[in-house]
């Protein structure tokens, strides 16, 4: 039986890989690097040694390749430090992965666009207008020059019960359960997509004979405060402490692109499974609660 590893499985979308990976019927391996998690291995991808030394004893049939330094204001002000993992980390596993003829699907974003023209198609021009979207711009075109078999599979606004709580929802909902007032942009349009669905369409694209880009999101786009606002109704919290404002008013060191979002038909027409829209990834995220922590 052909193993899946997860490289990134503490993160939001790597640990629902893991549990998507499972529930088809494969060995799923997971690993951290920073976030300890207990059963998983741990890995820092910006040393091909111990990327190697993992994919030689493991000699997976699929790498998932989620991991990514995702801070990207941070990102925008310490350049040189997230280019060593978001860059020089997906060499060293696109070169290993080869050397084991796996399959590589590697996760990139909206944010290689500049947010002029959205919701955009895989064959749309890039145009990164922050230094993280230039950083996964660069990962897409190693991928795509340098690894054998591979997916690319853009995503956005990514949400759903996580480990580290770090995504906009679960930040969201801790917010409002304590009465703290939260600054929502108005102005940043995006696809939310529910991790667990996200995760199982990729799984399917994975073991299809799916090449080269294809965007993987939820199929209805949607401003930052009115996502926020549904979160707010579907756990019966204050929507009264969302405050909507304008992405310049929050003095972010990075630029977002404000109308991005992304076309899922080329997916779509692949997949068997269909993509929630947000109403329904919040209502799932609401009932199944054995997936918060």
């Amino acid at each position: 039986m052909s193993i899946h590893l997860i490289i990134g499985a503490s993160g939001l979308v790597g640990e629902h890989l893991v549990r998507a990976a499972s529930d088809v019927g494969f060995e799923a391996i997971g690993t951290y690097h920073s976030y300890s998690v207990p059963g998983m291995q741990r890995l820092d991808i910006r040393s091909r040694t111990e990327v190697q030394s993992l994919i030689a004893k493991v000699r997976p049939g699929v790498v998932y390749l989620p991991a990514s330094l995702a801070n990207v204001d941070y990102c925008e002000l310490h350049p040189e430090e997230w280019y060593a993992t978001n860059v020089i980390g997906v060499h060293n596993v696109v070169q290993v992965a080869n050397d084991v003829a796996a399959k590589l699907v590697y996760f990139s974003s909206d944010y290689i666009f500049d947010g002029k023209a959205g919701p955009y198609r895989e064959d749309d021009p890039a145009n990164p207008i922050c230094e993280y979207g230039r950083q996964k711009l660069i990962a897409e075109h190693y991928v795509a020059l340098h690894a054998r078999d591979y997916l690319i599979v853009r995503t956005t606004v990514v949400y759903g019960w996580e480990r580290q709580g770090k995504n906009f929802i679960y930040r969201l909902l801790n917010a409002l359960k304590s009465d703290r007032t939260l600054r929502v942009p108005i102005d940043q349009i995006g696809n939310p997509t529910y991790a667990p669905n996200l995760a199982q369409a990729v799984v399917e694209l994975a073991l299809s004979d799916a090449r080269g880009v294809y965007h993987v999101v939820g199929p209805e786009r949607v401003n930052r405060y009115e996502f926020a606002c549904e979160a707010a109704s579907v756990f019966g919290l204050d929507s009264n402490l969302i405050q909507a404002v304008a992405t310049s008013e929050l003095g972010q060191p990075a630029p977002r692109p404000l109308n991005a979002g992304m076309v899922l038909e080329k997916a779509a027409g692949r997949l068997t499974i269909p993509l929630m829209g947000y109403r329904e990834g919040l209502r799932a995220m609401a009932s199944d609660r054995r997936l918060a922590r």
